[in-house]
């Protein structure tokens, strides 16, 4: 009996000994402490160390959830969604109607690129939060993204009516809208001028027809192109056409592809123009190319081909847009080269931003330039573009302006300066 009392009470000494050392090295502190500093280190990058801190917190109190769900995300953030997964699902299991869980498997679903699943998790929330808007929008804005339009407008409908001022129902209701309308009409306007030998000024107005299908898109495209010469007024005496037809057909998830075939019956165009390249999505916003294009001319009696190789990367960060693309030329045992990168700055949002354009060399997409003549690939150029797009009265409706100067070489050791000017106008419908 004495032994079994002492026993009890030094088992209480050491426990109220212990108790009495935490208090003393850090008097005051919570658990909920510990949590706005793993918190922090989870928002400052440092997740691991957030991991490790939550753990602390979950074994000293198993019911602090939101420890796990900040677990949870941070897997995510990670891209580890499996090890998310099971600690989400471990919150759910003992706490099923948690919001901020279920918001955080929601967001983990759509991450990991499975958005049936994400759905699922945003219909399981609102079996417990009928009346909770956010379920909803994240609802519509999967829909849409799979291209389920039907459903996502009865989801809209009934995010609507339940607050017909929702600023997010109204801008997916917008977002709906927009994707109902699949044509876009553009007219295009490229200006070029130059003095050297002669004075030519080079005009091509561009109209085109985009329509988006379920495969991809297709785009018809007529150009008229004009170069007059210093004693012609406004227009020459002979005004080139050439038709195109563009296509961008879907391959798979991360892949499409770019098609072009082109013909001309009038000299300041190649006679027949085709391209193909394929384009792949990679990791972390990249995005690779590689194709050729094809240019026949029949001038001055003699058939001629051009083959170009070209191959591109870009990359997507923050609001910046990169592109830098190469193209190479074979000719009489060597390779010319030409060399484009292209970036832009995002302003309010996709519709809005302003661009750089540097580039040395000839680009058969160019189509401005003109490429009737052969020789333009034998000579050495270096240019820049500034470019600005936005708005015009309304979201259908944008104007795309550029400006750029060009130091060409249009002979051997003999170059000239050329201005050119472009406007363009996009209408969807």
């Amino acid at each position: 009996m004495v032994k079994s009392l002492s026993l009890i009470v030094l088992i209480l000494f050491c426990l109220i000994n212990q108790s009495f050392a935490q208090e003393t090295v850090e008097p005051g502190r919570t658990s909920s402490d510990d949590f706005k500093r793993a918190r922090e280190l989870a928002f400052a990058g440092d997740r691991e160390e957030a991991r490790s801190i939550c753990y602390e917190i979950l074994k000293q109190n198993p019911d602090f959830y939101d420890a796990g769900i900040l677990i949870g995300r941070t897997f995510a953030w990670d891209k580890d969604f499996k090890a998310g997964r099971e600690q989400l699902q471990k919150v759910l299991d003992v706490d099923f109607d948690n919001s901020d869980a279920i918001f955080a498997m929601i967001d983990l679903e759509k991450w990991a690129g499975d958005p049936n699943k994400a759905i699922f998790y945003c219909e399981y929330g609102q079996s417990f939060f009928p009346n909770e808007e956010a379920f909803l929008v994240q609802k519509v804005s999967l829909l849409q993204d799979i291209g389920d339009e039907n459903k996502s407008l009865q989801v809209l409908d009934e995010l609507l009516v339940l607050n017909p001022s929702s600023e997010d129902g109204l801008a997916l209701m917008k977002k709906y809208k927009s994707s109902r309308m699949i044509y876009k009409a553009i007219y295009q306007h490229d200006y070029e001028y130059f003095n050297e030998p002669y004075t030519r000024k080079w005009h091509l107005s561009s109209f085109q027809l985009d329509r988006r299908n379920a495969w991809g898109s297709i785009i018809g495209k007529v150009n008229l192109g004009d170069l007059i010469s210093d004693e012609e007024s406004f227009w020459s005496n002979e005004v080139a056409k050439q038709f195109e037809v563009d296509a961008y057909p879907r391959v798979s998830k991360k892949s499409y592809a770019y098609l072009n075939y082109g013909y001309s019956p009038d000299n300041l165009f190649p006679t027949h123009r085709a391209g193909a390249e394929l384009y792949h999505k990679l990791p972390k916003a990249f995005e690779v190319s590689g194709g050729m294009r094809f240019l026949y001319f029949n001038s001055d009696g003699r058939n001629k081909n051009i083959f170009i190789y070209t191959a591109s990367v870009g990359k997507y960060y923050r609001n910046y847009w990169f592109s830098f693309r190469s193209y190479l030329t074979p000719k009489s045992g060597t390779v010319s080269q030409s060399y484009w990168l292209t970036t832009r700055r995002y302003l309010r949002d996709s519709k809005n931003y302003i661009g750089l354009e540097l580039a040395t060399g000839v680009s058969p997409d160019e189509s401005w330039v003109n490429l009737s003549s052969i020789g333009v690939y034998k000579y050495k150029s270096k240019r820049f573009r500034l470019s600005y797009q936005d708005r015009l009265w309304t979201d259908r409706l944008l104007y795309l302006l550029k400006f750029g100067y060009e130091r060409e070489e249009y002979r051997i050791d003999k170059k000239r300066n050329i201005l050119s000017l472009s406007a363009k106008l996009s209408y969807q419908f």
